[in-house]
């Protein structure tokens, strides 16, 4: 679809692609062919190496292919015109291998596609990251499950996905797993095909950058008879590349440094005093992974940005709340809600109490000195509690599993996109 007249007008306007998070000028786009025809004909292609390098590495050989494309004021057919960009945004151009006009727009950095949206509308984003096994991938499923059936129609707001791409990569990599497959019908028996199953570690970037790629999503939020339009982009970090590939990822994940909103998924069960507490039954692979350093992960954090205090946003989460909360004393707004799931939206002073609350119980945990480092590193942060999966967590992690009841998924979220400007701020 073509950009408008009032947007063409604008070729300086500042664009921040939302998968690489680059940043330029509108006018830099480059433009590729659309038409089936040359997706679909090989003789047509030509290279791509900004797209290799995208997607294989920098150091990756050889060059990926696809149809044609120009960076506009390289095109020579343009004349003189190619030279007043800046004046006026090109419109479509005339692919030579098919001889159709074209207006597929592309970031020049990455030649991810750039719609429309990702051009007009602004842009925040949420990178969520973490030890392994901590749950990230499955806390993003459920996190977008509801925020798209239950949080949004509640605050307000329309979550879209920005593309086929991205709504096809979320039902076949995520929803399907945590919430099973659609294979059968709604008056059948299919008991395996509606239980959940456990997801597979996030692949590091050396075997599979795709998980570079981020999940984007268009929010539209009604305020009154106006509507305000937002991208919204979701980065699950492999946790493989967190703990042992650190110079890479600060190489390669551009997106964790230059995040409008950070996420810290925390497993408490990973530290000594919850693991050991007689009380908690660990699983198989909870009783033979190393104890966490969260202190090191903080000081692992500040060293994505140039300077400190950061000023960034960051949501601080203690994930399985199910399977901790029972360790707190009775009275306990946590020990309440562990087994529970809210009939209503929480109160406002709930994130508050559950601040206070679990910043009480990692000081018990003798997690003091990662408390002291993000109060002087991260000024602007907050501590949750919540579980992804609620009661229907299981012991066994090879067996088909209820579906999700999550607890307090949503609030972390809440506030990171409250910071943002893209939701009301709470008191």
């Amino acid at each position: 679809m073509p950009l408008s007249l009032l947007h063409r007008l604008d070729p300086l306007r500042r664009v921040r692609c939302p998968y690489c998070f680059a940043r330029f000028a509108a006018y830099q786009m480059h433009i590729q062919c659309d038409n089936y025809a040359c997706k679909a004909d090989y003789t047509r292609m030509v290279d791509d190496p900004i797209l290799s390098r995208a997607l294989n590495g920098a150091r990756a050989g050889g060059s990926l292919r696809g149809p044609w494309w120009v960076d506009p004021p390289t095109d020579k057919r343009r004349g003189l015109r190619r030279y007043l960009d800046w004046f006026l945004l090109p419109g479509p151009l005339t692919c030579p291998a098919c001889t159709r006009p074209t207006d597929h727009r592309l970031c020049p950095a990455c030649h991810a596609h750039l719609p429309d949206s990702a051009i007009t509308l602004p842009s925040g984003h949420i990178a969520i990251f973490g030890l392994q096994s901590v749950g990230k991938t499955t806390f993003i499923t459920v996190l977008i499950h509801e925020l798209d059936h239950t949080i949004g129609p509640r605050e307000g707001f329309v979550l879209e996905p920005l593309g086929d791409e991205v709504r096809e990569r979320y039902e076949r990599e995520y929803h399907e797993l945590t919430y099973g497959g659609g294979g059968f019908g709604i008056g059948e028996d299919g008991l395996a095909g509606s239980f959940r199953r456990s997801h597979s570690p996030t692949q590091a970037i050396e075997m599979n950058r795709a998980v570079l790629r981020p999940l984007i999503y268009r929010l539209t939020r009604r305020l009154g008879r106006r509507r305000r339009r937002t991208l919204l982009s979701f980065f699950d970090m492999a946790g493989e590349d967190w703990e042992m590939n650190l110079d890479q990822l600060r190489g390669e994940a551009k997106y964790l440094g230059l995040a409008r909103g950070l996420l810290f998924l925390v497993d408490p069960l990973r530290l000594r005093p919850v693991g050991l507490d007689p009380r908690i039954r660990l699983t198989e692979r909870e009783a033979h992974v190393p104890p966490a350093d969260y202190l090191n992960d903080a000081r692992k954090l500040a060293t994505f940005f140039p300077a400190s205090p950061v000023k960034t946003p960051l949501a601080i989460v203690l994930n399985k709340l199910d399977r901790w909360g029972h360790l707190l004393e009775e009275g306990t707004l946590l020990h309440r809600m562990a087994r529970s799931v809210p009939a209503g939206p929480p109160d406002p002073g709930l994130d508050a109490a559950i601040d206070a609350e679990v910043r009480a119980a990692l000081r018990r945990w003798g997690a003091g000195g990662f408390l002291e480092h993000v109060e002087v590193n991260f000024p602007d942060h907050r501590f949750f509690a919540c579980s992804s999966l609620g009661d229907a967590a299981q012991e066994r992690e090879d067996a088909p599993q209820p579906l999700p009841t999550p607890l307090l998924v949503d609030r972390p979220a809440l506030w990171l996109l409250s910071r943002q400007g893209i939701v009301p701020r709470t008191k």
